[in-house]
């Protein structure tokens, strides 16, 4: 069942020329948690502010609970679209404890008994020996944790949240997020959550939307992006990644630096082909399919070591290589492609590359 659904959303802003979203389409599940993930000025904020009521549409339809709440010439109130909204800085009220915070959201004709209703949200955000305290007495996890229970309190068809996990630190990053995914579950919320971290978005989301340009590029599970990318925006999004121009023929991708068999496609002609750095093998004695290489540059990152390495004409690929194989600068390898991992992707002949 669709709890949210976006359709042929367009935002402009003031007289500039570039769409701010352009043309979103979008569903959100019961029970889905969505993450909205792209670089600064992607779009991404905008398309959850439209959701929310804080921007009018210029075109393009919008239902919450198969309720419409925009259409052409039509606008709902945020009020009346019951949404619960977590704040990128959480926007709790200071001289409010943590109880008042929760309740200030709340109606007596939906819960005539607010404090039972505001004991059963914070026992639910594991917060129930807080309520007296103000905001300022919290670590930035336990505000984040008081914000959602805000929001989670009266029960709303959606829950929106903006850049949850900004204000953290790394190390409390990890712990909030688990907590935040398993508050929402738990609630069996729905949830459309905005950030620009993907490692926000693969610890936190059932599916991620990645935008560019007011654009939604892919829509899919973590592995899905992961596996098969549409385009390198998508791809390099997710890290490191190797695309090089190629020529498909006869289940071979043929590169100015030698030839990759196996390859499983029907493509021919010029294509853009992409290969992720932990399926490049590295060897020292050259076998049939491995192309000569001289390492660039290799980094230790404790449990792998990075390779950057040329293999002629031009074309430099990064490799995940085992941690206890040390590489030099000028060291000569051999590196085998797997062909079942290489990706071709929707933009051909990329310009900036040279294969």
């Amino acid at each position: 069942m669709e709890v949210l659904s976006i359709k042929n959303l367009h935002k402009k802003f003031g007289k500039k020329l570039q769409y701010a979203v352009n043309n979103a389409s979008l569903n959100v599940n019961k029970g889905e948690l969505l993450a909205l993930v792209g670089e600064s000025g992607s779009g991404k904020t905008t398309l959850l502010r439209l959701v929310a009521g804080f921007e009018e549409a210029d075109a393009g339809q919008i239902s919450i609970n198969s309720d419409k709440v925009v259409d052409d010439n039509f606008s709902m109130k945020p009020e009346k679209r019951k949404i619960g909204m977590v704040f990128q800085d959480y926007a709790l009220f200071p001289h409010l404890t943590v109880a008042e915070n929760i309740k200030f959201g709340l109606s007596k004709n939906q819960f005539p008994n607010l404090n039972d209703r505001v004991r059963e949200v914070t026992d639910m955000v594991g917060l129930s020996s807080y309520e007296n305290r103000y905001p300022h007495h919290l670590s930035g996890g336990q505000q984040q944790r008081v914000a959602l229970a805000r929001a989670l309190a009266p029960n709303p068809g959606l829950i929106l949240l903006d850049e949850p996990f900004s204000n953290l630190d790394a190390v409390l990053k990890d712990q909030v997020r688990e907590e935040v995914r398993s508050i929402i579950k738990k609630a069996g919320a729905t949830a459309l959550f905005v950030t620009h971290d993907m490692r926000d978005a693969l610890s936190s989301a059932d599916r991620i939307a990645i935008l560019k340009d007011g654009k939604i590029q892919q829509v899919g599970t973590p592995r899905e992006l992961y596996e098969t990318p549409k385009n390198l925006y998508v791809a390099s999004f997710f890290g490191k990644i190797n695309a090089m121009n190629a020529t498909a023929e006869n289940g071979t991708y043929k590169l100015k630096a030698g030839e990759i068999k196996g390859a499983k496609t029907d493509k021919t002609g010029q294509i853009l082909i992409a290969i992720r750095p932990e399926n490049i093998e590295i060897l020292t004695e050259k076998q049939e399919g491995t192309f000569p290489a001289k390492v660039v540059l290799a980094q230790y990152f404790g449990d792998h070591q990075q390779v950057h390495a040329d293999i002629g004409a031009e074309t430099h690929v990064v490799i995940h290589a085992h941690e206890k194989i040390l590489f030099e600068k000028d060291d000569n390898i051999f590196l085998r492609f797997n062909p079942s991992k290489i990706h071709i992707l929707d933009t051909c002949w990329y310009p900036g590359l040279v294969s």
